[in-house]
């Protein structure tokens, strides 16, 4: 694993490719990195990312009153597209 912020674990691009293939597409956005596995052109890429950070920074997938969410908040993610 390669370290992009201090104190967070990043995995790295040949970890995606062990685990999905070499056709996926990996999007890193800070803690969170968005595996496409339905080869979306750039449009939809970017809309997808444009989804997640908006979800990320409005707390809305993860409740505020919930410990486990709020620790999980800090740690990386990953969110797959698979079509």
């Amino acid at each position: 694993m390669q370290k992009l912020n201090p104190g967070i674990e990043y995995r790295s691009n040949e970890y995606y490719e062990q685990l999905y293939g070499r056709d996926a597409v990996i999007t890193r956005l800070g803690k969170i990195t968005i595996v496409h596995l339905d080869r979306p052109g750039q449009t939809e890429i970017q809309r997808r990312s444009k989804e997640v950070m908006r979800e990320d920074i409005s707390g809305e997938v993860l409740d505020d009153d919930c410990p486990l969410c709020r620790e999980l908040r800090d740690q990386p993610c990953d969110v797959v597209y698979f079509g």
